[in-house]
């Protein structure tokens, strides 16, 4: 399901991620429900679990609690090191005390959200 604030995405590219369901905010329940519905019944394909022999050291920028807890799970369960900042200023920290001491992140993961609200993060982290 995919969750947007935007009609930038269209039907095809859902189709060519496996995104079964799609709705934009603001989204009533009842649409959200139907949506959540669809895409839990859908018959795609999940991807296979491969085994990981390579462990990434990942800096997560997200501000919602739920989905830093969510994040990290998924990540920590295939061997991965997470470290959370909650706003785009303690990423650029983060980056910037990592870069110093030599050890980059392998992964940068910024939420949608930081992106919009702090757009001067992309330009110091890329």
């Amino acid at each position: 399901m995919f969750l947007a604030h935007a009609s930038w995405y269209t039907v095809k590219w859902c189709l060519d991620n496996s995104i079964s369901s799609q709705v934009t905010t603001p989204v009533s329940s009842q649409d959200l429900a139907s949506a959540l519905i669809s895409a839990l019944e859908s018959n795609t394909v999940s991807p296979v679990s491969a085994p990981n022999d390579i462990v990434f050291d990942i800096l997560l920028a997200e501000d919602n609690l739920v989905n830093q807890k969510l994040a990290v799970k998924i990540l920590e369960k295939y061997g991965h090191s997470v470290e959370i900042a909650e706003n785009g200023s303690l990423a650029v920290d983060a980056f910037k005390a990592r870069v110093q001491r030599n050890q980059p992140f392998n992964i940068i993961l910024v939420s949608i959200s930081l992106i919009w609200i702090c757009p001067w993060l992309m330009r110091v982290l890329f």
